[in-house]
């Protein structure tokens, strides 16, 4: 098998250059080690070769511990990055994305992938373009997804499963905001289809419109919700129905053959990304 990467450091990826990983390929990262990109991040695996994001501690006892490195970070000046067929664990802060796109495209298409095992929290997004689909987030010592000050968030086919046995935890799975502060907020574009937002407190899906001078746009749309919003009961959502994992201790969140999420998904065959990204789930199914 290929040798893995160590880093001991960090890589910069700079302005104008465009880092390919290639399928299989293994990156493991020393105790406070980043992934910066400035640049184009292009990590495309397969359903048989992920891609590895971890730490470089591998005996058994740190397989699944968080907090081992820092995270991906993708800059302002960052643009057109991809991961796909990816798994992402045992950091801080799995990906942060920090601003809004340079372009028409999001600043990040996230497909395909697992992160899990974070300190903080696996995606953090600050007024940001994110696009991401049939991914599975779990395990997070706070939020799944944290999105503050607005921005384009485009999330379909995705699992949060917020089920923590390693540490007690007060915030939703995922939760969306369109302000930071007084001086800091933004429109919130929000698409969130065919999702699943599981986890064991009362309210772990929160979207919060905080400003005055900005606006949610928000279409939520045929996902399992764990919520105490039962304004969200409409446009085919389900609320506070056991998705019926099949074995979460093992870490398979397919949902069983008895599970209420079963063929209630809106069609997405029309979506722009159905053909490269949404018409394939995690298994490759």
């Amino acid at each position: 098998s290929k040798l893995p990467y160590i880093i001991y450091q960090s890589v910069t990826i700079e302005e104008n250059s465009n880092l390919t990983i290639a399928p299989g390929t293994r990156l493991l990262f020393h105790s406070n080690a980043t992934l910066n990109v400035k640049g184009t991040l292009t990590a495309n695996g397969t359903n048989k070769e992920n891609i590895l994001f971890m730490s470089d501690r591998l005996e058994k006892i740190y397989s699944d511990e968080p907090g081992q490195w820092n995270g991906i970070h993708l800059y302002p000046n960052s643009k057109n990055s991809q991961i796909s067929y990816a798994i992402i664990k045992n950091g801080v802060v799995g990906i942060t994305v920090d601003s809004l796109s340079t372009n028409t495209n999001p600043k990040l298409l996230l497909t395909n992938s697992i992160i899990k095992n974070m300190a903080v929290v696996g995606f953090l997004g600050y007024q940001t373009d994110l696009a991401a689909f049939n991914n599975l987030f779990i395990n997070c010592g706070q939020y799944l997804i944290y999105g503050v000050g607005g921005g384009n968030y485009n999330l379909k086919h995705n699992t949060f499963a917020a089920l923590n046995v390693n540490y007690p935890r007060r915030t939703a799975a995922v939760y969306l905001s369109d302000f930071i502060s007084t001086s800091q907020y933004n429109d919130l574009n929000l698409a969130f289809i065919n999702n699943i937002v599981w986890g064991n407190l009362v309210d772990e899906f929160v979207v919060e419109k905080k400003g005055t001078k900005s606006l949610l746009n928000a279409t939520i749309m045929n996902n399992l919700l764990k919520t105490s919003q039962t304004a969200l009961a409409a446009d085919g959502n389900i609320l506070n129905v056991d998705p019926s994992f099949i074995n979460t201790a093992n870490l398979n969140f397919v949902p069983n053959k008895n599970s209420a999420v079963l063929k209630k998904g809106l069609d997405l065959s029309g979506d722009a990304y159905f053909k490269t990204a949404l018409n394939r789930d995690l298994n490759n199914k």
